[in-house]
């Protein structure tokens, strides 16, 4: 009788022996991921300082230059002239003048092509049409 229930015993912890390897092992492998999600968090939280610390030199920076040019604007000489339009050149207005007509030109002459081509098509009549 005690050997049967030292084979019991034997086989049971046969038995239990993987399953608290696995155990173990299970355990093993949450603290590995606690641990690498632990490395993440502290990864992203150096990111999210350097992106803060980049923010802020950029705001100061761009504070620096706002300061500069109104401080330029304000002590700055204003000096207001009177504008006057430059003067019209002839040669400039009738090139202008020119181009206008040639492009209503080729207006009018891609219209009439237009008109020519649709009206063609609309002259073909279909094979399945009967002829007359």
């Amino acid at each position: 009788m005690m050997r049967s229930g030292a084979a019991c015993l034997a086989m049971i912890w046969f038995l239990v022996w993987p399953l608290s390897a696995g155990a173990q092992d299970l355990r093993d492998l949450q603290a590995r991921n606690a641990a690498a999600h632990a490395l993440e968090d502290i990864r992203r939280e150096a990111v999210q300082n350097q992106i803060a610390a980049s923010n802020a030199q950029e705001r100061a920076r761009t504070q620096v230059i706002l300061r500069g040019l109104n401080s330029g604007l304000v002590t700055g000489p204003v000096v207001l002239r009177e504008w006057t339009p430059p003067p019209v050149d002839a040669e400039a207005m009738r090139r202008e003048l020119d181009f206008d007509a040639s492009m209503e030109r080729l207006e009018r002459l891609t219209q009439e092509a237009l008109a020519q081509s649709n009206a063609r098509m609309r002259a073909i009549r279909p094979a399945s049409e009967p002829k007359e």
